[in-house]
């Protein structure tokens, strides 16, 4: 699979939006352009064959308080809606368009719906008298193309086969299944993996296996919109000392937590009150962000680990697309996704939503206040059968890259 971004739209002032804009818009503002009314339309007059492609929307619903919490958004291509959702701040949404929908005509045609559109004057703190809805600052379509490589079809899944190690103390029963399913060593099986937040969970789930890896965002979190924003700008900056704040919190012991401003990122550092001086902490993570920052950019392009992302709230495959997409950037890289199980999606399920990117349900997450309680059996499970998968599809490649040689030769 390659990723390829087709078309990329501005809709600042300065921006290129004009060009593809149809009914339902307001005037640019120097950042973003509101779509008015109950439905706005963007049209890409021509858009490259592609096996499927991805439309990613940078958005911001206007909102007022309890009067109006969010904004309804539903997106149709060619007249086929693609998705739909609730918006109640700044968001990155990507929606799948298979080719059969995007090739009806030799256009794409995408219509916002938007049914809350209000004016800002009925709540008394504006003269705005338009119908607003959501303001678009950028839009990009990527193509989906098929490089001939045996791809592992969407919905493929691997199961964990019950509720084995669960509620065992040593977990025992589930390190042995690990062990016997992937080859390796829970440690080793830890180690395949780098996190891209949203917590520590899952960094401090390697530490249960005896892996302490170097990650940027190991035991970092941020939002999904600003990590997004670092992968595709490739963390530019990170690290520099003004934007680094170490603040002593905490009831008890105090430890220095980092508040760092361009990427928004907050982890901790396990150095507590009276070990070091804010000035040191500040030297010293500056130095150890611009490492980590060029060690995390060293294993996109290298594409071998497999990047985890979960948070304990609903994440839609719209907010993860973009995410995909950005890590794509760099080279054919697979994207775990985890989420709490659902009922025909036990705990250690992992399947595939689209190449590259796998979807893994746990039995629970660890509480928002003590990280530590995490599920041992549940994260290892699921690392045992995306291991599992990356490696068939890996496998998949070489093997029609062998093919094609033998064939060329």
């Amino acid at each position: 699979m390659e990723v390829e971004c087709n078309q990329k739209i501005s809709f600042a002032v300065t921006g290129n939006s004009l060009a593809f804009l149809g009914g339902g818009w307001a005037r640019a503002e120097p950042d973003f352009t509101w779509a008015v009314g109950d439905e706005s339309l963007l049209i890409f007059p021509r858009v490259n064959t592609a096996d499927e492609y991805v439309l990613i929307l940078d958005v911001i619903p206007f909102v007022h308080g309890t009067e109006l919490p969010s904004q309804r958004l539903i997106v149709s291509i060619n007249d086929t809606v693609v998705g739909s959702c609730e918006l109640s701040r700044p968001t990155l949404l990507g929606y799948r368009i298979p080719g059969a929908i995007a090739h009806t005509s030799g256009r794409l045609v995408v219509t916002l719906r938007h049914p809350n559109a209000v004016q800002p004057n009925d709540f008394g703190d504006s003269s705005d008298d338009r119908f607003l809805a959501i303001a678009v600052s950028e839009a990009k379509l990527f193509r989906i193309l098929d490089t001939g490589q045996t791809c592992l079809p969407a919905g493929r899944m691997l199961g964990a086969g019950g509720k084995r190690g669960f509620g065992n103390p040593d977990h025992q029963d589930t390190t042995a299944w690990a062990t016997s399913r992937t080859g390796l060593t829970p440690s080793q099986i830890a180690l395949q993996f780098e996190s891209v937040g949203e917590n520590c969970e899952f960094g401090l789930f390697q530490r249960r296996c005896d892996a302490e890896p170097l990650g940027l965002l190991r035991f970092s979190s941020t939002f999904l919109r600003n990590l997004i924003r670092g992968v595709e700008s490739g963390f530019a900056g990170l690290g520099e000392a003004e934007d680094i704040d170490p603040r002593l919190e905490g009831t008890q012991r105090k430890e220095f937590m980092i508040h760092e401003s361009r990427y928004g990122l907050v982890y901790h550092t396990f150095v507590y009150e009276g070990q070091r001086s804010a000035w040191l902490m500040r030297e010293q993570e500056s130095a150890r962000l611009k490492f980590l920052r060029r060690k995390f950019m060293d294993e996109l392009e290298a594409a071998e680990k497999i990047f985890v992302y979960h948070f304990a709230g609903p994440v839609s495959e719209e907010e993860i697309l973009p995410l995909h997409m950005a890590l794509n950037k760099y080279g054919p890289i697979t994207l775990l996704w985890v989420v709490q199980a659902e009922r025909d999606r036990p705990p250690g399920t992992v399947e595939v939503v689209i190449p590259g990117l796998l979807k893994g349900y746990i039995d629970r997450f660890a509480p928002n206040d003590n990280a530590h309680d995490l599920s041992f059996d549940g994260w290892l499970q699921v690392c045992a059968n995306a291991y599992i998968l990356d490696r068939l599809q890996k496998s998949a490649a070489v093997g029609a890259q062998t093919n094609e040689t033998d064939e060329t030769c």
